[in-house]
């Protein structure tokens, strides 16, 4: 088969959320179609794409790529950006400022939270998303989003492009299979908050929701863990200072098993989410989930969840306590309903999606 795409793989230079874990699985699934994997402007050679640049080789790439980002801020879109003989996949939508784009390419957008959230964004990384979705609007690439709520995002600022597709990520064949090890720090019963600790998640509205009640007093504890950004500082400060909460660092894939599979119930009444891999987790792990309403968290969950107003901290303490109070059988009506939301979710639909979108007439190639 000819390999037919270019991929831009720079997020891994400085991500290793879920963004990452899907740009990877891409890259596996379809490395008879990837002629190279760049991280700016080096390039990796076809059997060595998954080991990004490290060390100072790394630290060069990065800030050689903001300088030249930081430059292209000043210049019309696409000016003098690289030129590839191949179309490019591009894994985050910021890499369009490094390339001259046009109609063959495909970006993918995991949310538009820099444009439609601003508040919770450094200012820099505003205008530079805006600067990328402005050329991606101006030159028509296509573009592959994780959610039909990012999509709409999309649309709704910029109008429809020719080409814009949705495909859901996948859950982590790696935590399924996963042997659970009991994390010492913990004790049922609890709830759980698994996702980055900062501002964008509401963490904080959360812990002053469980405090406000009462599951302490009767023995509940919850349970967050997380990489940190922006806002985990504040966070910290109230799982330090608020009875029953649990802060912890980083966890393997076998403890989040375990925590998946002991908790009460899960909870993530985010600000802002591209997808919501964790409530997927969580559902695949038996437990009903409590999200924000009218977010891409519904969207994920489907019916069976229960969900609250992420700025509404009293209707989050009601929501707590509705859900470790569930009986059995509505429980279990909740359960079959959001295992049926989740059978969209498998590697088999990703990759076979993902496959279709790399297709040779998608790149303008001749199969």
């Amino acid at each position: 088969m000819i390999a037919m795409w270019d991929v831009d793989f720079s997020l891994a230079l400085r991500n290793r959320t879920g963004k990452y874990f899907i740009g990877r699985d891409i890259i596996r699934d379809n490395a008879d179609r990837i002629a190279s994997v760049r991280y700016g402007r080096f390039r990796r050679a076809p059997g060595s794409e998954l080991r990004a640049p490290d060390g100072l080789r790394r630290s060069l790439i990065e800030r050689g790529s903001d300088a030249e980002i930081a430059l292209r801020q000043r210049l019309p879109s696409g000016v003098a950006g690289l030129r590839a003989r191949r179309p490019v996949l591009h894994l985050d939508p910021y890499t369009v400022r490094l390339y001259r784009t046009g109609p063959r390419d495909l970006v993918l957008c995991h949310d538009m939270g820099p444009l439609t959230h601003r508040e919770l964004f450094d200012d820099r990384v505003c205008r530079l998303y805006d600067e990328a979705y402005r050329q991606i609007a101006e030159t028509k690439p296509g573009m592959v989003f994780v959610s039909r709520a990012s999509r709409d995002a999309y649309v709704e600022l910029f109008g429809p492009l020719p080409r814009m597709e949705v495909i859901y990520p996948p859950l982590r064949p790696e935590l399924a299979a996963a042997a659970p090890a009991p994390v010492e720090e913990v004790r049922a019963p609890f709830l759980l908050t698994v996702g980055s600790i900062g501002r964008r998640k509401n963490q904080a509205a959360a812990i002053r929701a469980f405090a406000a009640s009462g599951l302490a007093q009767r023995g509940y504890r919850y349970v967050l863990c997380g990489a940190r950004e922006p806002g985990a500082d504040e966070v910290a400060r109230l799982a330090a200072a608020t009875e029953g909460v649990v802060l912890l660092s980083y966890v393997s894939d076998a403890q989040l098993s375990w925590l998946y599979r002991n908790a009460a119930g899960f909870v993530l009444v985010s600000l802002l989410e591209g997808f919501g891999v964790p409530v997927a987790e969580a559902i695949a792990a038996g437990l009903v989930p409590l999200v924000a309403r009218d977010s891409v968290l519904e969207e994920v969950a489907g019916d069976g969840a229960f969900s609250a107003d992420p700025l509404d901290e009293a209707e989050i303490a009601r929501m707590m306590r509705q859900l470790v109070e569930l009986e059995p059988e509505p429980r279990a009506a909740r359960q079959a309903a959001l295992a049926r939301s989740i059978a969209r979710f498998t590697p088999t639909a990703f990759r076979d999606n993902w496959s279709a979108a790399l297709a040779p007439a998608m790149a303008g190639i001749d199969a």
